[in-house]
């Protein structure tokens, strides 16, 4: 998803998921949440996890007037010349009508299944969730990091990785099926067949393969899914950290305007007593010099 800028996600409260690079079109009111390049779309109602194809209905349309306009030449040549002109090349239009609308829905479904990614079972889903709600955890911290990391946004990032995880479920899920769709193949067989056992032994070579490939899918998963939320645990640590600190510098600083409002500084006032008595001492000392009352 390197040219890519929006990832859009609908989360099927029945456990489904939509994961598209095209916003898909849902029946009836969406609202969207999310931050940076991954919307969160949620419909009123329970979504339609598949949506007809952009073009589609045009397509149909082309095809039907293809169709009408062939009936009616049809009918035409079949008027003028004979019904045995006239079917044969109505019979061949219908025919080409019919295989243009398949190549265009072919080309039309390409597209579609190119730019969106179906995770229909539960299993996908929810391991889905988990990273795109590490992902979103990310997106919402990530302004009190980014004069920290350098980096402005890692929406891009957080996108394309969301989309690949969302490619390695899809096709978890296709070899799961196949892993047991080759299960169903080998108990249909006849038990104590001669002819049969090549054919089981062909089923469960298969099956080791797929096997071998889901391990390998299994591990791409869990990693990926380990680097959203280890980013994300640590976007957390940092900014509670970050709060603790903060919380601890007013806690003392609420602390001392608390104390300097108790336990004021010691500052010693003027004692207006002491100072009167020496001024009375001194005041006696010269009367009792002036009147030879003097002390020896």
């Amino acid at each position: 998803m390197a040219t890519d800028d929006l990832l859009f996600v609908v989360l099927d409260g029945a456990g489904g998921c939509l994961v598209a690079l095209d916003e898909p079109t849902l029946a009836g009111p969406v609202s969207r949440t999310g931050r940076g390049g991954v919307i969160h779309l949620v419909p009123s109602g329970r979504p339609v996890l598949r949506p007809d194809p952009p073009g589609n209905a045009g397509l149909r349309a082309l095809t039907g007037a293809g169709t009408v306009a062939v009936a009616g030449a049809t009918v035409a040549l079949s008027a003028l010349l004979t019904p045995f002109v006239g079917a044969p090349i109505g019979v061949a239009g219908l025919a080409l009508c019919g295989a243009g609308y398949r190549s265009g829905r072919s080309a039309l479904d390409r597209r579609w299944g190119d730019r969106h990614r179906m995770l229909r079972r539960s299993a996908e889903a929810e391991v889905f969730a988990g990273a795109f709600s590490a992902a979103q955890t990310i997106l919402m911290l990530w302004p009190r990091l980014r004069d920290l990391v350098q980096v402005p946004t890692p929406s891009r990032e957080l996108a394309g990785s969301l989309w690949t995880l969302a490619g390695l479920l899809h096709d978890r899920a296709d070899l799961e099926e196949q892993v047991a769709e080759l299960s169903r193949a080998a108990a249909r067989l006849p038990v104590g067949s001669r002819a049969a056992a090549p054919l089981r032994d062909e089923l469960a070579a298969r099956q080791a393969l797929l096997r071998a490939s889901l391990t390998e899918l299994a591990g791409a998963v869990d990693a990926r899914v380990s680097a959203l939320e280890i980013l994300a645990g640590e976007c957390v640590d940092l900014v509670r950290d970050e709060r603790a600190v903060v919380a601890a510098v007013e806690a003392i600083r609420s602390a001392d305007r608390s104390l300097g409002l108790v336990v004021p500084p010691v500052v010693t006032p003027p004692d207006e007593t002491g100072e009167l008595a020496s001024q009375t001492r001194s005041i006696v000392a010269a009367y009792r010099e002036l009147t030879g009352l003097t002390r020896r």
